[in-house]
């Protein structure tokens, strides 16, 4: 039986770790940021995994979709995501 969601295991995808999967909760983006990613299929429900962070920090690679994209860490921190057991 899985465990009920709770907003206390939710945090910003910015803070998965390499190779961490999580699962999309939500987004509190602005519209333009929000539509850009609703446009690469990433919305709630989607699985995701942290693949690649540049070695600044930003960008941030993600796979999710069988694809793989890039997002600024500013536009992954307000993707709220729920981390998956490994």
């Amino acid at each position: 039986m899985m465990p009920a969601f709770s907003e206390e295991n939710m945090i910003p995808l910015s803070e998965v770790k390499i190779g961490q999967r999580a699962q999309v909760q939500g987004m509190s983006a602005d519209d333009a940021v929000n539509q850009r990613l609703l446009a690469f299929g990433l919305m709630p429900g989607a699985e995701v995994r942290v693949v690649h962070v540049a070695p600044l920090g930003d960008p941030i690679a993600i796979a999710f979709c069988s694809q793989e994209v890039m997002i600024r860490r500013a536009d992954a921190r307000s993707v709220l995501v729920e981390p998956l057991a490994q």
